[in-house]
Parts: C-alpha cells; sequence; structure tokens
C-alpha cells in the first residue's frame, strides 16, 4: 500500500513520487489556493502541500482536505519536493521537505476528539485522560514508552531464550 514511512523520507528523496498512509494532525487552510496537511505515523510525520498552481484536481481534493479532522486516516500520493529556504523547519527530521500531493483517500475518517493529545499545553486533566485512555496513549512520550518496553521485553526474552530457557505463563485465577 505504502512506498514509505514519513520517518524514512528525507531530503536525497527529492523528486521521487512516494504513497503514504497516516494519520491527519492538523490543518491549515491559508488561501483559497493553499492548504498545509501534518500527516503522522509511527515513524516520523511530515508535511503535505496542496497548492492550485501546482494541482490539476485542486479544488476537489481541497474539499476533501478541509472536511479532515485530527486523526483521520489517509492513503496519499504525490512527488517529495524540497521547502522554500525561508520556510524549513530545522526542529523536525523532515523540515526540509514537503509532499505536493497528486492523490488523496480518505481511508477511515475519525469524529472529532475530546481533545488533542499532540499539544502539551493544553492537556485536560488526568480524569479526563483516563477517560479517554485511547486518546492519552497517543501522546508522543507514551507511545515513546511503551515502544521502549517492547523492545526490552523483546530483548529479555531474546537473551532467556537463546540461554536455553523457557518462557511459561500461568494463567491467573
Amino acid at each position: 500500500m505504502r512506498t514509505h514511512t514519513c520517518g524514512d523520507l528525507n531530503s536525497g528523496h527529492v523528486d521521487q513520487q512516494v504513497r503514504l498512509c497516516g494519520w491527519v494532525k492538523n490543518i491549515r487552510v491559508l488561501s483559497e489556493t493553499l492548504v498545509f496537511v501534518h500527516l503522522r505515523d509511527a515513524y516520523g510525520s511530515l508535511q503535505l502541500l496542496a497548492e492550485h498552481s501546482r494541482m490539476p484536481q485542486f479544488a476537489e481534493h481541497k474539499r476533501v482536505l478541509e472536511q479532515l479532522n485530527p486523526d483521520t486516516l489517509v492513503d496519499v500520493s504525490g512527488t517529495i519536493v524540497r521547502r522554500p529556504e525561508n520556510m524549513t523547519n530545522d526542529a523536525e527530521k523532515t523540515g526540509q521537505i514537503e509532499l505536493l500531493v497528486d492523490r488523496i483517500k480518505v481511508l477511515n475518517h475519525a469524529e472529532p476528539l475530546p481533545f488533542s493529545p499532540y499539544i502539551k499545553s493544553k492537556l485536560p486533566n488526568e480524569e479526563v485522560r483516563l477517560a479517554h485512555r485511547y486518546l492519552d496513549l497517543r501522546r508522543p512520550e507514551l507511545q515513546y514508552n511503551i515502544r521502549l518496553r517492547s523492545k526490552t521485553t523483546s530483548a529479555i526474552r531474546q537473551f532467556m531464550d537463546d540461554n536455553g530457557f523457557v518462557d511459561i505463563e500461568t494463567p491467573m485465577l
């Protein structure tokens, strides 16, 4: 389905056609002719660019983009282009590039979220976060912890297996 992940891409991919799948992080409609979408997946994020002068079916794509909510799952393809020099973002791995969108398809539309797990300064209190734990677990800090725990557990199990130990789970009664 996809050719790359968001985290795979860098300035070495400029002028290449790619296909990505990911979740919409945010949308910025700057004018009638320019829309930016921040796309993320489990491996990184990338800015998408929809520009009237460089997109044959811009009006149709703009309608789709304007209806996206954060965490909507999309399949998008296009060409990697270099960002203008005064618009690069050195804080991000993909801050030198963006994807000029040729095609976008909504795979699963998300309803508006009770809160955004990506804006640390706007997080609700712990009670609300626990009520919506599925959202809270999407926070970058928690994602890092989940992946670190998975890798640690995997390394321990591999070490134990390599040294002849048998991994046994007993049911809790």
